[in-house]
């Protein structure tokens, strides 16, 4: 077996909100938390967010990619696409875990903001919709900075240098994280992603080669 783990650093330049199940009072989504009280951004929310974008550029390169998150329309067979062997399905569970991201340089007293829901058809405010989300502040001198692991075991080196190809080209192209997006909030700056296979640095030069390759359409089943 080979072994895969990844560090992801995310950097952000606007406030984050993960809606949380924990309850507080006059706050209508809470920010999501740690049994200590500390704000995170959950590994769902990374895992979800790494999922869509990969499937968006591999289906843009022309490769196939099954239609998530429907179980129906995600892969049945004996072989599942690439997606289906890195992030997992209803049928096929993922080799990778990952780890919520513990936020680095969040202030202590999150902020709460005031929103009111909106109709997209009219294009107008609901009457008696207003509503209160808590979010980590974020300043230009002191962005949000989160940390995650990524972890799992495969069954040769080229499937795990392929998983880490996809999580890095995903981690490489989206705008924004998490809840109220629309709304300006988890705008991300960076999302850098340090990979080593069976405790060997896995070189950039390696992830261009193979993010060349899923270009010009081959070496993706």
């Amino acid at each position: 077996m080979t072994r895969l783990e990844m560090q992801l650093t995310i950097t952000l330049d606007t406030a984050l909100h993960t809606t949380g199940n924990l309850r507080r009072p006059g706050v209508d989504k809470a920010m999501a938390r740690t049994a200590q009280g500390d704000p995170i951004l959950p590994a769902t929310t990374l895992k979800g967010f790494l999922r869509e974008k990969a499937e968006i550029l591999l289906r843009a390169w022309g490769h196939p990619v099954c239609l998530g998150p429907e179980p129906d329309r995600m892969c049945k067979g004996p072989e599942p696409c690439l997606i289906c062997r890195t992030f997992g399905n209803p049928r096929n569970p993922s080799p990778l875990r990952f780890s919520d991201a513990a936020l680095i340089h969040a202030d202590e007293d999150l902020s709460v903001r005031a929103g009111v829901a909106i109709s997209r058809h009219r294009r107008a405010a609901f009457p008696q919709r207003l509503f209160f989300i808590e979010t980590v502040p974020s300043i230009p001198e002191r962005p949000i900075r989160g940390q995650a692991w990524c972890e799992g075991d495969f069954f040769d080196p080229t499937t795990a240098r392929e998983a880490a190809a996809l999580i890095a080209l995903a981690a490489r192209w989206g705008i924004a994280i998490g809840g109220g997006k629309t709304r300006g909030l988890g705008w991300i700056r960076e999302i850098k992603v340090n990979a080593r296979i069976d405790g060997e640095p896995l070189p950039e030069s390696a992830l261009v080669e193979i993010w060349r390759a899923w270009r010009e359409g081959t070496h993706v089943a």
